[in-house]
């Protein structure tokens, strides 16, 4: 799978994907397979063009990219140059609280233009997370390494999923995703909890995909387990969202689960 780093955290997330042989990791940034430019406008009008034979002959790809940042103008002149793979945009949500008025500005036209863009299908998947949202929950780093947290479960999250979409599951209901349904985001939660930590604020859900991942003894001997997913499935759907799952063993000491949400309506407008 290509994975691409796009701008500063783009690249520091993609990064901790090259210890494994099954990506192949392009990195992206100012002067770094992309022209440093003075303005999103001038990064909006590069021509990017892969260079790497691996990068050519990818069919699936996942971009990283934070909206604030100049660089993030470059995002739809790159995924052109990519239009050969299936790509996903993992768009990172920049603390809005630490933002300037300029980055958040920046931050509302790049999101808006890649929702469009994945409502109209040119991204197969326009995946969010919310950089505060992730760090409130697994905490910041010291000031040299402020955001190490953040990255690393991103990464960690990322690679467990793309796992789990190539491993055949112990039990497996989950339904296909509708086609309009191309705007995600993703929780966590400890299995038989009904606590859900949400890394962005989806609107109007529609569809809901549970990734189960249970201890391999509970999985053979605790009784409890399938009754306890089905009332975590009733429960979704009483919210009228359509919803499935997939249970995996784990040699974690405790179960849990990550949670999908989809939808096709754009966010952030009013």
């Amino acid at each position: 799978m290509l994975i691409i780093g796009l701008g500063n955290a783009g690249c520091n997330i993609s990064e901790l994907f090259k210890k494994h042989k099954q990506y192949q990791v392009e990195l992206l940034d100012e002067d770094k397979g992309i022209k440093k430019c003075g303005s999103v406008e001038e990064y909006d009008e590069i021509n990017y063009k892969p260079r790497k034979k691996a990068v050519k002959s990818a069919t699936e790809g996942i971009l990283f990219v934070c909206g604030s940042g100049k660089i993030s103008g470059a995002t739809l002149r790159v995924l052109e140059g990519l239009k050969h793979v299936k790509m996903t945009v993992v768009y990172i949500v920049p603390d809005l609280e630490q933002c300037s008025n300029l980055e958040h500005r920046r931050h509302k036209v790049h999101f808006g233009i890649l929702q469009q863009y994945a409502r109209c299908g040119s991204i197969d998947e326009l995946l969010v997370l919310d950089n505060k949202k992730i760090a409130d929950f697994v905490g910041y780093g010291t000031v040299l390494k402020y955001y190490d947290n953040v990255n690393h479960y991103i990464y960690s999250v990322i690679h467990t999923l793309n796992y789990c979409n190539n491993v055949k599951p112990d039990f497996d209901t989950r339904h296909k995703i509708k086609d309009i349904s191309k705007i995600s985001t993703l929780g966590w939660g400890i299995f038989g909890e009904k606590e859900e930590k949400m890394f962005f604020s989806l609107d109007n859900i529609t569809e809901t995909s549970y990734i189960i991942n249970i201890n391999e003894d509970e999985l053979n001997n605790d009784i409890t387990v399938m009754p306890t997913v089905q009332a975590m499935v009733k429960d979704n759907k009483s919210l009228n969202r359509e919803t499935s799952f997939g249970i995996w063993s784990t040699e974690e000491e405790k179960s849990y689960f990550y949670i999908k949400h989809y939808t096709h309506i754009i966010q952030g407008e009013e």
